[in-house]
């Protein structure tokens, strides 16, 4: 039988001359030292595969009951979603103007004012060009101080735009995945307003 060559000992690192091909250990000891912590390392990796697993399977059921709790909220709950993420986006977009109504610059709290009202015409509550920044006494206290909307608003957007917004609009039929699309196009777009700035 030809001799094979040297190697190693996985435990000890002498070298050594095996008898066996498959022998990686000086002496017997060493043998079953290295048996050992190959059947540990064995038990770790099963451990760990279920760990993983384990995870795997909470964050599934978790997800599950997103879904499930998402399922039963009412068409409002994203209606709000979809607003307050547009409401942002409008904040940011229009943060280095003065209110739209009074023309000031203050330190109080500015809304995203709506020019025509989600109340009377609830398919401009997203339109661009019908909801600009708003101090809050404008806002809450004034009815949106209308009468010094108006021309600033036109100064703005100009007369083609603000005729396009009073004439009339097709309401649309929004559904749950509407205000979704909504709600994540205008995370979108306040993002990159952000970036910009």
């Amino acid at each position: 039988m030809q001799k094979l060559r040297r190697r190693r000992c996985k435990i000890c690192r002498e070298w050594f001359h095996p008898k066996y091909s498959n022998i990686w250990w000086c002496c017997p000891e060493h043998g079953a030292e290295l048996a050992i912590r190959r059947t540990n390392k064995e038990k770790e990796k099963v451990l760990a595969k279920r760990k993983k697993e384990q995870r795997e399977k909470e964050i599934k059921a978790k997800d599950k009951l997103k879904v499930r709790k998402l399922a039963v909220k009412p068409l409002s709950y994203f209606t709000k979603q979809a607003q307050t993420a547009f409401n942002a986006f409008i904040r940011e977009r229009d943060k280095d103007e003065p209110c739209i109504s009074c023309g000031r610059f203050h330190e109080g709290q500015y809304h995203a004012g709506h020019y025509r009202t989600t109340g009377a015409n609830p398919e401009l509550r997203f339109d661009e060009d019908n909801v600009h920044k708003q101090c809050a006494p404008c806002n809450n206290h004034l009815s949106g101080n209308i009468e010094n909307y108006t021309p600033r608003l036109i100064e703005k957007i100009g007369h083609e735009r603000f005729d396009r917004l009073m004439g009339s609009h097709e309401l649309p039929k929004w559904k749950r995945e509407d205000y979704e699309r909504i709600r994540d196009h205008y995370r979108k777009k306040l993002k990159e307003l952000k970036d910009v700035h």
